[in-house]
């Protein structure tokens, strides 16, 4: 090369250098947001779980935004993408989520298999995740709820073993004879087993007759027969909604008339639509704040900015004066993550990952809409606990669906 050559080369090389250090180091845009993500069923036959998410999320990320934000920076969702509650979509879209850097902080998949499915992943990216729905105990304790939790994963969800404990008091009480449906993924069989040890640790004279179901079926005729001739006194059913419906007239039409519980993932929208006036009389578990007569003020404020927002529309239902319980579980969680998420940022003045889980094992008795004061420690990533739980029957008045407190 000549002498010109190499002098021309060095002046581009220092003119580069010196545009390079004028130029931000990212988009403006990346550097003036608080960017998160979820993955979630926004479509599908289960998009009433991750619809309720999102419309959690963008109700807390307004409500931050017109108070100015996170440390300055605007709040932006910036990846809402659809897994319809396959686990193998929920991978692919996860990947895509934590490749992009700017993340800083996650809400985890609706529902158990597409959280098992991505919650290792979550765990060795670091980053912090907020886990709304999904209850299979592993999520959050992999090892057993006497080890310590994953460092990145705090939970507001119903855990399995909180929803047994709740359910299992209920029933050793009232029934020897016990008929146990679930659905055949990771969270219908640690339900149902959980439930299944709680009963007899409660009752040893119990007898549990199991069963069961893949998701969707369109008939459960051959387990409910079964658990009739065993003599079953109640059903208890661990599902979503759409099954619990199929179950629900399935029942009607064998003139089973025994009580039926379900877990919270039942009382949903679709069992609402799907079985109709049979619906009443239905038991189940779920979140105390939503039912009570005089809700904690954090849920006051949560119901208010959605109605503003939604109105009364299918997550609400029907009933002007009180909500569906099952949105507490989905829109009320998700709501609240995102407040948990945010505020540790802001007490931590910081979006790095450890500063933000620092903070948020320190939180005590933060006012939250789904559950009434969440606290969290480096031993303790899940928040609920039996004493937030109430169990609800169903009731319906014409196109009206209520459900009421029945026991505390």
């Amino acid at each position: 090369m000549t002498r010109h050559g190499i002098r021309l080369l060095k002046f581009g090389v220092l003119a580069g250098t010196a545009l390079a250090a004028m130029m931000p180091a990212h988009p403006t845009a990346a550097q003036e947001t608080v960017k998160l993500g979820f993955t979630a069923a926004l479509t599908g036959p289960f998009n009433e779980f991750g619809e309720g998410i999102r419309r959690g999320v963008e109700i807390a990320i307004e409500e931050w935004n017109k108070k100015g934000g996170v440390n300055g920076k605007k709040v932006e969702l910036a990846e809402a993408l659809d897994d319809q509650l396959v686990p193998d979509r929920a991978v692919q879209n996860m990947r895509r989520i934590l490749d992009n850097e700017q993340i800083a902080a996650l809400i985890a998949p609706s529902g158990s298999g597409p959280t098992l499915a991505v919650i290792d992943m979550l765990e060795a990216d670091g980053r912090p995740v907020c886990n709304t729905q999904a209850q299979t105990p592993t999520i959050v304790y992999p090892k057993g709820p006497e080890s310590p939790p994953r460092q990145n994963i705090f939970s507001l969800s119903i855990d399995n073993t909180v929803e047994a404990e709740k359910l299992a008091g209920v029933l050793a009480s009232q029934y020897k004879k016990v008929g146990l449906l679930h659905e055949s993924t990771g969270y219908g069989v640690t339900g149902a087993e959980l439930i299944g040890k709680a009963i007899k640790a409660a009752n040893q004279e119990a007898t549990i007759t199991s069963e069961a179901y893949n998701q969707r079926a369109q008939d459960m005729t051959a387990q409910l027969t079964r658990a009739q001739r065993a003599g079953a006194e109640v059903l208890m059913v661990v599902g979503l909604g759409a099954d619990l419906a199929v179950i629900r007239k399935n029942m009607a039409r064998l003139n089973i008339n025994i009580p039926l519980y379900a877990t919270a993932g039942g009382i949903t929208p679709p069992y609402m639509e799907g079985a109709g006036n049979l619906v009443k009389g239905t038991r189940a578990a779920s979140t105390k704040s939503f039912g009570l007569d005089e809700p904690p003020a954090a849920t006051k404020t949560f119901l208010e900015l959605y109605k503003a927002k939604h109105g009364f529309d299918r997550w609400w239902g029907n009933d002007p004066e009180r909500p569906q319980i099952s949105m507490a579980t989905t829109v009320g969680t998700a709501y609240d993550c995102v407040n948990l998420l945010l505020n540790a940022m802001v007490k931590a003045n910081s979006t790095k990952p450890k500063d933000i889980i620092k903070a948020l094992e320190e939180t005590k008795d933060f006012p939250a809409a789904s559950i009434r004061a969440i606290s969290f420690s480096p031993e303790k990533h899940r928040a609920l606990t039996v004493d937030d739980l109430a169990v609800y029957e169903i009731d319906k008045q014409g196109d009206k669906v209520k459900l009421t407190i029945v026991q505390e």
